[in-house]
């Protein structure tokens, strides 16, 4: 099942003594970078990019981490390395002074998995990196379940820190960003709490540390932009692969054919994974989905589920065989991976169906949707209303912008309104950049819990709202 190749020697997992390091961005979970490297002895300046932290947040830094702090660049002569998050534009001034001066720049990501390999917290416990387009919370989270059934989880995800045992979760912290900084908070958190997983499953933005035993891709599609439309948000979650530790393992979807090669010329240790969507038939873990049950396939495996007919179990076919890949890797058996399947009933705010009211509530808010998948929850709601008698249709759709880094391009959902705007018979936007797309079937909210109101305002019973919100929940 693994294509067993022999690992390439990884990049150096350990900073030069004495060095001195700019941290590049305080907002995404900078903050705690600098913070451990402080720790670590090291000479440490933070630059608050995007001036976004408070005042007395820096000051602190200063005072108790004797980190130097600034909100505008600085000259980058003195520094060793920089710290700088793969969404950060290559213009920036630092970076570009440190690009022609030679400097050594690596990722947040990779920063984050240098000081987990120097301090050794989670030495002996398994981690699972999950990275991806889509999938990634669902994935974890139905992973999380599926090994918790032997060990116990750790799984930290836009959901909050959560702990698995038994097939249950308790939730340990809410609040977190999956911004790799926000690891060491999770980490952080879990030794304070006095918690010893055998196990912990991160979901993170954008790529991977280089510390996991296990990384994941769900998928490279649907690809965006980062850095200023100066470069791929595919390419970034590559580099995952680049610097993996010795003996770690990838689990990759066989229909990214850009990260299956790039494995096989590396030389690293990968097994794939097919969705009911691909033709490939080579992969080393197959799924097909009939609607009423899910059969994953991996040579003389045959595992066969039925789904709960409660929520729209097809948007979750890529994290059933993402999920079910890594755990037959870590030898859960095939009735307990059947027995999670069968059991799930969909994740809050992804296709999650719910009864408000004598409303039929279709919840898709969550922080990887996208108009996409607003359109594939319209179409699912409008097939389900296919009757005599069907009630109204509000749809709630937009972005929560302070909380999520890529939002929803108003551009998009202009497009989607004028195509679709006929197939509902109101439209709530949310969010301050979709005031400008105005109609008579749409009106405006500040955020989805003002959305959901008007919604549940407007509506009856016997009718539909559908909420696509982008946002952290």
């Amino acid at each position: 099942m693994i294509n067993m190749m022999k690992g390439i020697s990884c990049i150096s997992n350990a900073f030069p003594a004495k060095c001195k390091l700019a941290v590049l961005d305080l907002t995404h979970a900078g903050i705690i970078i600098a913070q451990k490297l402080a720790e670590m002895g090291f000479d440490v300046t933070a630059v608050d990019v995007y001036n976004t932290i408070a005042e007395d947040v820096l000051f602190s830094l200063q005072v108790d981490f004797g980190i130097a702090v600034s909100r505008s660049p600085v000259p980058v002569g003195p520094f060793d390395i920089i710290v700088s998050p793969v969404h950060l534009e290559p213009g920036y001034q630092m970076l570009a002074e440190a690009r022609e001066q030679g400097k050594e720049i690596i990722s947040h990501h990779r920063a984050v998995g240098m000081i987990l390999s120097a301090n050794k917290t989670l030495e002996g416990i398994k981690v699972i990196e999950i990275t991806g387009s889509k999938a990634k919370t669902s994935t974890a989270s139905i992973l999380a379940d599926m090994l918790s059934r032997t060990m116990v989880v750790a799984l930290h995800t836009t959901r909050g820190l959560e702990l698995w045992t038994g097939g249950r979760a308790r939730i340990l912290h809410l609040g977190l960003s999956i911004a790799p900084g926000s690891i060491l908070h999770a980490v952080d958190t879990l030794k304070f709490m006095d918690i010893h997983p055998d196990c912990c499953i991160f979901e993170v933005s954008i790529g991977g540390t280089g510390y996991a035993d296990i990384g994941m891709i769900t998928t490279l599609e649907p690809d965006y932009t980062i850095a200023k439309s100066t470069s791929q948000a595919s390419d970034a979650k590559l580099r995952m692969l680049d610097y993996g530790k010795e003996g770690s393992v990838f689990v990759l979807n066989s229909h990214d054919s850009r990260s299956v090669s790039k494995a096989r010329e590396l030389g690293r240790d990968f097994f794939t994974f097919m969705d009911s969507g691909s033709q490939d038939t080579q992969a080393d873990l197959r799924l097909a989905f009939n609607g009423k049950s899910v059969t994953l396939n991996a040579g003389k495996i045959s595992i066969c589920a039925d789904v709960d007919s409660s929520y729209n179990a097809f948007s979750y076919t890529l994290a059933f065989v993402a999920a079910g890949a890594a755990a037959l890797h870590m030898g859960v058996s095939g009735e307990a991976i059947a027995e999670v399947i069968s059991g799930f009933t969909g994740l809050q705010g992804r296709m999650q169906e719910k009864d408000i009211n004598g409303r039929l509530l279709i919840d898709n808010s969550n922080s990887g949707m996208d108009i996409t998948s607003a359109e594939r929850a319209l179409d699912y709601g409008l097939r389900g209303l296919a009757r005599e008698n069907a009630g109204k249709v509000l749809m709630v759709l937009g972005e929560e912008a302070a909380q999520v880094c890529e939002g929803l391009p108003p551009e998009k959902v202009a497009e989607f309104a004028g195509r679709r705007i006929c197939d509902i018979d109101h439209l709530i936007l949310v969010g301050d950049r979709m005031r400008d797309i105005r109609n008579e079937k749409i009106s405006h909210a500040v955020h989805l819990e003002d959305g959901l109101e008007q919604a549940m305002g407007m509506s009856e019973e016997g009718d539909l709202v559908i909420s696509c919100v982008k946002c952290f929940r």
